[in-house]
């Protein structure tokens, strides 16, 4: 091992950092594995290497497509990577072209009133990425608004007409960010790798990273199949009573295994497991009003699937106030029952949100569960009336409990509003609307 190359460390590790931007876990001592393995394999023949860090670093079989992609992108030819780097200089030109023709095109419209605009409405450069993006019919229109003001330069239009050029480019913005959250804005030649999930994943697992608002009445079977391996899959982890311990207690093999490589196998140094702390109470409060019915129901099927493993959640709905459903999971039917059952029950699916009344009921009538061993799923899109006293509510319960985690089903880049900022203050905040970030917090935020 140590006879190797010093390019080929860098190599596994750069290697590795691709994996992680893709989404693929890859721990320390997985890569320090991988790059021992390749020390008793033939660094030229590609088959080895792919299986040999296939093995290593590869746990889940869904990142497989992923490793197989990231792997046929990275390790390339010299003239392969030459040609890569070649076209990504020549989208980041074109890209360039498009801006400046953008800019002198707005500057142009927006010449008669330069002097009077304020700096704060000038257009940003993320203004004019969203506007070169925008389609052909909304590129017109916003052309036509600004040409409209300009036989009217005794009154100075230009502010107003700035304030609003740059709103509707901040909701396009938005908009297109929503559309297109899995690809990752290409900045650098190493960008070019972890490209968007759909591009590499295996087309019968893209209903994975979909968003949950847009899966189609034909796919719910797919889907009701899906979050239930998922489900089991968690509920089997969060029940393992073992974790790792240096104490002698019980042989974690695995480790054991991975310790003694450096000894041909042999296993002269142990690695033991301990028994787990208990775990924590987990409390779901899921949002079903209008905005959120949709994914509620999804979140609320995952979680029903927990129930069914034996894992049990505490489980509340809310829209304009707070409803317990946890009875409605116990009953061990079929999840369309269930859900059939618990919408007709229900006073809440459907309405307007009151954040802040349904803390307050929950304060109020289930006070035994505010407790430092219970781990608080919140799951809603931050849209609520009474926001800042909700906010405040939450803050004073997030003291007494062991952790508060918010699964957001908007993306990241719309949390610029003042409710949003609020609840982070408070909560961690997650971007969820996909099954594949629902599953991956769970795996990795909820004490198991």
């Amino acid at each position: 091992m140590q006879n190797q190359a010093p390019e080929i460390s860098l190599a596994i590790a750069q290697f590795v950092r691709v994996l992680r931007l893709s989404g693929v876990r890859v721990s320390v001592a997985e890569t320090m594995d991988a790059y021992r393995a390749l020390a008793w394999i033939d660094l030229l023949d590609r088959r080895q290497v792919r299986a040999a860090l296939q093995a290593l670093l590869i746990k889940n079989p869904s990142d497989r497509p992923v490793f197989d992609r990231a792997f046929d992108l990275f390790f390339l030819s010299g003239e392969a990577k030459e040609e890569l780097f070649a076209r990504w200089r020549r989208q980041k030109e074109a890209e360039e072209q498009k801006l400046a023709a953008a800019g002198q095109e707005l500057a142009q419209l927006f010449q008669p009133w330069e002097d009077y605009i304020p700096e704060k409405y000038r257009l940003t450069r993320e203004n004019l990425q969203t506007f070169t993006r925008l389609p052909a019919r909304e590129q017109k229109r916003l052309k036509e608004l600004i040409a409209q003001m300009r036989g009217n330069p005794v009154n100075n239009p230009g502010e107003l007409v700035a304030r609003v050029v740059q709103a509707a480019l901040n909701y396009w913005r938005y908009y297109l960010l929503k559309r297109e959250a899995e690809e990752k804005e290409v900045s650098s030649p190493e960008d070019l790798f972890p490209v968007s999930a759909d591009f590499y994943r295996d087309p019968g697992e893209q209903i994975l990273y979909a968003d949950l608002q847009n899966i189609q009445d034909e796919q719910l079977p797919k889907m009701t199949a899906l979050i239930r391996r998922l489900s089991a899959r968690l509920a089997r982890r969060l029940s393992r009573r073992y974790r790792q311990s240096r104490r002698s207690r019980a042989i974690d093999f695995r480790r054991t295994i991975r310790q003694n490589i450096r000894f041909g196998g042999t296993p002269l140094e142990l690695r033991y497991r301990g028994r787990r702390p208990k775990r924590p109470r987990l409390v779901l409060i899921c949002d079903v009003s209008a905005s959120m019915a949709r994914y509620s129901r999804f979140v609320l099927q995952f979680i029903y699937g927990l129930n069914s493993a034996g894992q049990k959640i505490e489980s509340f709905v809310f829209s304009e106030d707070l409803e317990r459903v946890t009875p409605c999971f116990e009953r061990r039917r079929d999840f369309a029952a269930t859900m059939t059952d618990l919408m007709n029950e229900s006073r809440q699916w459907g309405q307007t949100t009151n954040f802040y009344l349904a803390l307050e009921t929950f304060r109020r009538e289930y006070k035994k569960l505010i407790a430092p061993d219970a781990v608080f799923i919140i799951v809603s899109d931050t849209r609520t009336v009474c926001w800042e006293q909700a906010a405040g509510l939450l803050g004073e319960m997030a003291r007494k409990v062991r952790d508060v985690i918010w699964l957001n089903p908007v993306p990241a880049a719309g949390w610029s509003g003042l409710p949003a900022a609020a609840f982070r203050k408070c909560a961690q905040m997650y971007e969820c609307y996909s099954l594949y970030h629902l599953e991956k917090i769970f795996r990795k935020k909820i004490p198991g």
